[in-house]
């Protein structure tokens, strides 16, 4: 997807804001990923807004380098008051624009599905990798249950063609050389409570909510709404999420 040609780049923090919970979980998933050894360069792949970017910085003390092709994207990320080393390139995971550099870990959030090429940016995490250093992949698969599936029913056929299967993103990365190191299905909260949900959804700075039509948008955020009288609005909204680690050989 483009992310260029629509408006989903200023709305896109507000719309995929982590909870505190789920912040704790994915730097605890990332301590675990990297032994507790010292971090000091992390490739922010597909970084978006850089919304993990300062995450990462903060929680390894390592200086960071967010790669993502969206101009629109970068112009938020780089908008951001930055408190740690962290740059931004303009770049694609299938073309790298870095030489070798030693990075300990390239980290990859909600994009595999976006690359045209996986294979080639499996390839490319391996020139840029240190021997021992990790990839870690958060991403949603076709198996993963998430509320989005149960309310807005056009969005199965994106799923079912362009969301990868974890066989797939196991294969990739193993057919260019890396062990696997661990993978999980991880249930985070997405939102705080029903209302909170609804909010983020409406903003549609999804990509596969942006490109469902008007009508089946429409009567997806209708169903959202009216669900909300079936159950108690101030349980938090979970999703299932895939993480897969990958390591380079020695």
């Amino acid at each position: 997807m483009d992310y260029d040609r629509t408006d989903i780049a200023a709305s896109y923090d507000k719309a995929r804001a982590l909870t505190p919970e789920a912040q704790r979980l994915w730097l605890d998933l990332l301590s675990a990923a990297t032994d507790g050894n010292a971090v000091s360069l992390v490739i922010d792949l597909g970084c978006g807004t850089g919304r993990f970017s300062e995450l990462l910085a903060e929680h390894f003390g390592a200086r960071v380098i967010g790669i993502e092709p969206s101009r629109k994207m970068l112009g938020e990320a780089r908008r951001k008051p930055q408190t740690g080393n962290i740059v931004y390139e303009q770049g694609t995971g299938e073309a790298i624009p870095l030489a070798y550099a030693g990075a300990d870990l390239v980290f990859i959030s909600n994009v595999f599905h976006h690359f045209t090429d996986p294979a080639a940016v499996a390839r490319e995490c391996i020139r840029v990798l240190r021997p021992g250093g990790r990839v870690c992949i958060r991403n949603g698969t076709r198996e993963n249950d998430f509320p989005q599936r149960h309310f807005f029913p056009a969005l199965e056929r994106l799923i079912e063609s362009e969301l990868p299967a974890r066989d797939e993103v196991r294969s990739i990365f193993a057919a260019a050389g890396f062990a696997v190191s661990a993978h999980r299905i991880v249930t985070q909260i997405i939102a705080s409570d029903w209302s909170s949900f609804v909010e983020k959804s409406a903003l549609r700075a999804d990509s596969f909510l942006a490109r469902l039509s008007d009508d089946e948008f429409d009567a997806g955020m209708a169903a959202l709404r009216s669900h909300g009288d079936e159950i108690d609005r101030n349980d938090s909204v979970i999703e299932e999420i895939d993480w897969f680690v990958f390591a380079k050989r020695v």
